[in-house]
């Protein structure tokens, strides 16, 4: 994360999958996005912030962003769950387990368009290349770690290689406990994971801990799990604090928050990790 030169005081805080409807206490009424994302990043003193690649002004916001002091980072939907839901769920899932070679196959059909769109958004001047796949969630893994290893994580070395020559580094977002991912996603080239969605304050603490272990930076730290009240968000903050003062935290809400009372909360943590 340090080649991206991103600003920040006392450290880098941004914005990832929040919804333009729920930034209200902070961008105020309007009913344009664009307009609600760059007005919330001014407002919070944000570095940077994702933009959804398939989100319809994509293309505006990365210059937008840009041009505000913000670093955009283009998140982009992974080849599995295209897959996954055309068989139906359940049955996609269990054949991850019975006939992985078979999913691995039809992940390639979805490579090329997903490599074509993170070329298009390094051409844009989007600074990093987010691949959203989630893995896991709050009840544990959704696929097998031997089936992401073998299968996924050397396709999304394709696209993280793609994203290096076009001069952008390449992060990983998956909700849940991805410790046992975090050796392979590392070897795949990724210099940091969003994570956290999903996880109390204990279970992200042990994923920080564990990725800043293996040399890969982590994005997030304001757990929705943990927004419940003034009280609660200070208190999330200022473990937040201290854990952005080790190092290799690079402090965002987790992208589970859908509410303006959840965004009211992680002002006040924010606050918090600020003052720690």
């Amino acid at each position: 994360m340090d080649s991206l030169a991103l600003s920040g005081s006392p450290f880098p805080f941004g914005l990832t999958f929040v919804p333009a409807d729920a930034l209200t206490p902070v961008s105020g009424a309007t009913e344009d996005p664009l307009d609600a994302l760059t007005e919330a990043c001014r407002v919070l003193g944000a570095s940077f912030a994702f933009v959804e690649a398939d989100a319809p002004y994509a293309d505006e916001a990365i210059p937008a962003l840009t041009d505000a002091g913000v670093a955009p980072m283009c998140a982009i939907s992974g080849p599995l769950w295209p897959v996954i839901e055309r068989r139906g769920v359940l049955d996609g899932l269990r054949a991850t387990l019975t006939h992985p070679g078979d999913i691995g196959l039809e992940l390639d059909e979805g490579l090329d368009a997903i490599v074509r769109v993170a070329a298009h958004c390094a051409g844009v001047g989007a600074r990093a290349i987010v691949i959203a796949e989630d893995l896991a969630g709050t009840e544990g893994p959704l696929v097998a770690p031997d089936f992401a290893i073998a299968e996924l994580l050397p396709r999304y070395d394709r696209i993280v290689r793609t994203a290096r020559v076009l001069g952008v580094p390449a992060i990983f977002h998956s909700d849940g406990d991805i410790r046992s991912l975090l050796p392979a996603i590392h070897r795949a080239g990724f210099i940091a994971v969003h994570a956290g969605g999903g996880l109390d304050l204990d279970g992200f603490e042990r994923l920080f801990w564990a990725a800043r272990d293996e040399g890969i930076a982590v994005i997030g730290g304001l757990l929705t799990a943990e927004l419940g009240n003034a009280a609660r968000a200070e208190r999330l903050g200022s473990s937040i604090g201290v854990m952005a003062q080790a190092g290799g935290l690079f402090v965002a809400d987790d992208g589970g928050i859908t509410t303006p009372a959840e965004v009211a909360d992680l002002v006040t943590a924010l606050a918090a990790a600020r003052d720690t």
